[in-house]
């Protein structure tokens, strides 16, 4: 192949600073100079030159965002500094509260950051809340290196593959000549986001493939960046710039206002909305004026997010463990309207719960159309005398899920009807279960344990007995939820095995969603325990599509790592009804082994914290149940660890404050991680339970303490603060 010529790497050049320059004018300055069918154009022409003279393609040409081969996984990376949360609000006097305590913390000792009039001096960045998906951006030496999601706050998934494709993301920095120089290390955080054009291509797109349509912009963005093929990322994502992470020189910007200039200058988009302010008034001004002017934004937004400007006030302020001081966010309540509810569908989910789904006239809140919400459960209909037919309030919850506040009675038609519970599985026909409010139960209980203590004291010491009147017994309004009882309904299948080998569950390498959905279709999964025998089914594997040796290698071995997982990780896989992660720990903890825990009767399962009467019939079902038995005993015969290891506090030093101690956490904590904490609380010999009990020895509250301090208060339960648990914990 002959060299290229100088006039053929003049064009090449050319073409790649037109692209970037029209990227820049579109995404940064809002000012397109071309039409799209143009800037396509330049790109073939670019994309055509590189392919005849493969020389010249370089990493960072524009023809890069066409995507590349897809992947096999999304390798999970740490965050050089962490991505926080941000605590919010509804109220301005909150709002106001948080500005006051800023101040005030500013103020204080005599190298105060502060001293100007607390209500006109302190510098504010306002900025929209973009209702999108967290990204944080690495350019070393100008170059895009990773883009990383913000998954947990300390790790993320690695999706530099697919940012690489959203032309809003420069994959090179540029140096303007009079702007600030690009630091050596440049760590960006912001928000890709799907504006509201794009969203209607997309669902419209969809129909048109008989697809199901995406709910909202924003679960359509996350599951667009977690596609394995870059090509099919959504074309049109946005991005807007908003923080920052790890910068070298730490010292290259002084403040907020600064840095984004700087970022866009750098060729970074940043929201043209933000604005500066000066004191708490200019900034609820700003709050009141943004939330008209962002339904004509044409991409989603849920508030306001205000900052302190300067980055020494942001580092003298510091963070909690979850969330930063020096920022908070003023959330606009829901948007509510009105549509008419036209049926109710029953839905089957994992455990077998049955949801009522409401199915309406088309409406539009919240930046996107619903014509279906969810109604919780059959209770709640009955409590809230829904009916078909009936004009109904609807909003969506975080501006996400849609779901039916009311009936508008006023206007209910004569002809409407009530809406009546299914009695079987709308998918297997198994006569359903009715589960009430666990409240009432245990009220319920309550009464017939307390009357029958009465009833034998009174004949022992032969007083008449009449007992007090009852609680009203169970009725419609107190149903917490139906369920189809049979475990081998097919609409609980996937979803089960989809939970058993969900991360926080036995967290098995290579069978995600997709993956389970593809074994059932093939006949390779009819239950739980056929995982644990796949690996006797490799040649039918090897003729699934997409299911290399690699692959296959990659599930087996990480279902051989799910063996050693332990009891309390099996029976929070196992879809028990009111068992989740805190109740599973619980029971295993409890009893030790599978032996132990199958010798338990409900009175004694009621009785360990955290579980309680009606998680106690919940967990003697399942292991009575025939396909619960079934199911344990395939994971026995598959040398599944079922037992759970001895937890280090029993070999606790006898001197340790926590040794034989119960004790629960609650609020905010600065200096730990409640699992983390937790764990190092059972080192030391205590039992951690979440909820307080007279069996309760000792409460840590952290910040926003709520409901479980003032029960702790009511029972006389000791209570720490963090600086008391500090001081307790050894070095």
């Amino acid at each position: 192949m002959s060299e290229p010529s100088a006039k053929v790497r003049a064009r090449v050049e050319q073409l790649r600073d037109e692209l970037r320059e029209h990227n820049r004018r579109y995404y940064v300055e809002a000012d397109p100079s071309v039409s799209d069918a143009e800037y396509d154009r330049l790109l073939r022409e670019l994309q055509n030159l590189e392919e005849q003279h493969p020389a010249l393609a370089t990493p960072d040409s524009p023809t890069q965002r066409v995507g590349g081969e897809p992947i096999a996984g999304f390798e999970t990376v740490p965050h050089a500094v962490p991505m926080l949360s941000i605590d919010n609000t509804y109220d301005r006097d909150e709002l106001r509260a948080w500005y006051d305590r800023t101040v005030k913390a500013l103020s204080a000792g005599e190298e105060s950051l502060f001293s100007g009039d607390s209500d006109a001096g302190l510098t504010l960045a306002a900025e929209p809340k973009v209702d999108g998906v967290a990204m944080s951006l690495r350019y070393e030496d100008g170059r895009l290196t990773r883009a990383v999601t913000r998954g947990d706050g300390t790790k993320g998934d690695d999706v530099t593959h697919n940012a690489r494709t959203l032309r809003a993301i420069p994959l090179e920095l540029n140096q303007a000549s009079d702007g600030p120089p690009i630091p050596a290390v440049l760590e960006v955080r912001g928000e890709v986001f799907m504006p509201d054009d794009v969203f209607k291509r997309v669902n419209e797109e969809r129909e048109d493939a008989g697809l199901d349509l995406f709910m909202n912009p924003r679960n359509s963005t996350a599951g667009s960046l977690k596609q394995k093929d870059p090509a099919k990322v959504v074309r049109g994502l946005r991005f807007f710039a908003h923080g920052r992470g790890a910068i070298e020189p730490a010292d290259a910007f002084d403040t907020h206002s600064q840095m984004l200039a700087a970022l866009r200058s750098f060729g970074l988009p940043t929201n043209p909305a933000i604005e500066t302010v000066a004191g708490f008034d200019a900034a609820w001004d700003f709050i009141r004026a943004f939330d008209e002017k962002r339904k004509t934004l044409g991409y989603a937004t849920d508030g306001v997010v205000l900052k302190l400007d300067r980055f020494d006030h942001q580092d003298a302020l510091g963070t909690t463990s979850k969330s930063p001081r020096w920022c908070i966010a003023f959330k606009f309540p829901a948007e509510r309207v009105t549509t008419v509810l036209r049926d109710v569908e029953p839905q089957v989910g994992k455990t077998g719960k049955i949801t009522p789904r409401a199915v309406m006239d088309p409406v539009f809140v919240a930046g996107t159309t619903v014509q279906h919400a969810s109604l919780h459960n059959y209770g709640e209909v009955a409590r809230k005398d829904i009916r078909l037919g009936d004009t109904v309030v609807i909003e969506k919850a975080g501006e996400i899920i849609p779901q039916v506040i009311e009936a508008v009675t006023a206007k209910r038609p004569k002809n409407a009807k009530r809406i009546t519970p299914p009695e079987k599985c709308p998918v297997c026909a198994t006569p359903v279960e009715i589960e009430h409010d666990s409240r009432r139960v245990n009220e319920l209980a309550s009464y017939e344990k307390r009357i029958e203590k009465e009833r034998a004291k009174a004949e022992e010491t032969g007083e008449d007995y009449t007992p007090d009147e009852p609680p009203a017994p169970l009725a419609k309004l107190d149903e917490s939820a139906r369920y189809c009882p049979n475990p081998d309904c097919p609409a609980q299948l996937r979803e089960r095995l989809i939970h058993f080998a969900g991360r926080n569950q036995m967290d098995i390498d290579a069978l995600g969603e997709k993956t389970v959905h593809q074994l059932v279709d093939a006949g390779l999964l009819a239950g739980i325990g056929d995982i644990f025998r796949l690996h006797e089914k490799c040649d039918a594997l090897l003729d699934l599509e997409r299911m290399g040796e690699k692959k296959i290698d990659n599930l087996l071995a990480g279902i051989e790592d799910a063996k050693s997982r332990g009891l309390a990780r099996v029976l929070a896989s196992l879809t028990i009804r009111q068992v989740g992660s805190s109740g599973s720990k619980a029971l295993a903890r409890r009893f030790g082994n599978l032996d132990a825990l199958l010798d338990a009767d409900e009175e004694t399962l009621a009785e360990i914290d955290d579980i309680g009467p009606v998680t106690a019939a919940s967990v003697r079902g399942f292991l009575d149940s025939t396909p619960g038995q079934r199911v344990l005993k395939e994971l026995r015969e598959a040398g599944v660890d079922l037992t759970e290891p001895q937890p280090a506090g029993a070999s606790a030093p006898a001197d340790s404050p926590f040794t034989g101690k119960t004790i629960v956490l609650t609020g905010t904590l600065e200096h730990f991680k409640r699992t983390e904490l937790a764990e190092k609380l059972e080192a030391l010999g205590a039992s951690v339970t979440g909820s307080v009990s007279k069996n309760t020895d000792l409460l840590i509250a952290g910040e926003k303490a709520g409901s479980k301090l003032a029960k702790a208060e009511k029972l006389g339960v000791e209570v720490w603060d963090e600086a008391k648990l500090l001081g307790a914990l050894p070095d």
